[in-house]
């Protein structure tokens, strides 16, 4: 039979052996971790980067097509006004006649007053 402090020591060794396999398994898993951290860090910076490039470059396209209808627009409504100046100079009377038939079709279209009775 062993002495005690022999057994003592082994024992000591032992854990101590054990400890260490336990601490390094541990380190090799908190790298591990890390890795895989930092790994779906960069991808999801990277998807994040991506897609504010995608609506940086949709909101540039939207402020040019708001430009260019508001463009149009503008075009449009000045030659809207030079034909009814044109109109108005070369007919005002039908001019007022078209303004008095689209007030009366307005007023039509208008709900009737109720009328109260007692």
């Amino acid at each position: 039979m062993k002495p005690l402090s022999e057994t003592a020591r082994e024992t000591r060794a032992k854990a101590s052996e054990l400890a260490e396999k336990t601490a390094e398994s541990a380190r090799q898993t908190a790298e591990a971790a890390k890795a895989r951290i930092q790994d779906g860090y960069g991808r999801a910076r990277a998807a994040t980067e991506d897609f504010a490039a995608k609506a940086s470059e949709q909101a540039g396209v939207a402020r040019e097509a708001a430009g260019e209808a508001y463009e149009r627009g503008k075009a449009q409504a000045k030659r809207a006004n030079s034909k009814l100046k044109d109109v108005a100079e070369k007919q005002p009377l039908a001019l007022v006649a078209g303004a008095v038939a689209i007030g009366a079709l307005l007023g039509s279209l208008l709900p009737k007053g109720r009328e109260d009775v007692d």
